[in-house]
């Protein structure tokens, strides 16, 4: 758990092994970490009666990543907590066609 809860059952999943972000985790070892992470939402359900989870996870310090460590935050939601972690972001104009032409996988 981190040492500072957001929430009621805040945890944190991450890795034995040093891996910075999600640039540099291998594949493996995050599908292993969601899997734990899972696990965890399942007990939160049968234990604290969570109705919802929230995954979170930043990379890269423009990602406001803030420990450099790789690191999923588990949110457990409960009815009527009035928890808003979805956040507002601005409306932005962008050429969706351009966007996906510039991510098309060769």
């Amino acid at each position: 758990m981190p040492e500072q809860l957001e929430v009621y059952g805040h945890t944190l999943v991450a890795p034995k092994q040093h891996y910075t972000d999600l640039y540099d985790i291998p594949e493996d070892v995050l599908c292993e970490l969601v899997h734990v992470s899972k696990k965890i939402t399942i007990a939160y359900k049968e234990k604290i009666n969570s109705t919802g989870m929230n995954l979170m996870h930043a990379s890269g310090v423009d990602g406001q990543q803030s420990v450099f460590h790789f690191h999923i935050h588990l949110l457990p939601r409960l009815k009527d907590d009035k928890l808003n972690t979805w956040q507002n972001l601005p409306k932005i104009e962008t050429n969706k066609d351009e966007l996906l032409e510039k991510l098309r996988l060769s």
